[in-house]
């Protein structure tokens, strides 16, 4: 198995079907970027923009990459107990990864790898809500 790399994906606000709640394990990105560079086994660090009614401006959860096509990338949704807030991120990334984050505006659906020091500084002692 290869090692995993990490991405970070930007929820706006959902609209199925092509913008999808962060809990329902399915991400579109802009199919124009196809192919994605995801692979099945990569975690995603998942983020919420201002406009997402309940995460907004936080990451609420991380998914596992389980399959990718050139219109979709499905994901198994993990949620935190407790959000990581936006401030939070911008204090914990690298420098090569913030300045990627803090160009997030400029699109309402963004995907960019992240680096895995970045992804655990970003985490830190935040657990897992496992489902019941």
């Amino acid at each position: 198995m290869a090692t995993p790399r990490y991405y970070f994906i930007m929820f706006g606000e959902p609209t199925p079907p092509d913008k999808d709640t962060i809990e329902s394990g399915v991400y579109h990105p802009n199919a124009n970027l196809a192919p994605f560079p995801v692979r099945p086994g990569d975690i995603l660090l998942l983020y919420c923009t201002e406009n997402y009614p309940e995460h907004a401006m936080q990451a609420p959860g991380f998914g596992v990459a389980t399959r990718i096509d050139k219109t979709v990338i499905e994901y198994r949704y993990l949620p935190f107990t407790e959000p990581i807030y936006k401030s939070n991120l911008e204090q914990a990334f690298r420098p090569e990864d913030l300045d990627k984050f803090k160009n997030r505006r400029f699109s309402t659906f963004w995907l960019f790898e992240i680096s895995r020091e970045s992804f655990a500084a970003a985490i830190g002692q935040t657990t897992i809500a496992w489902p019941q």
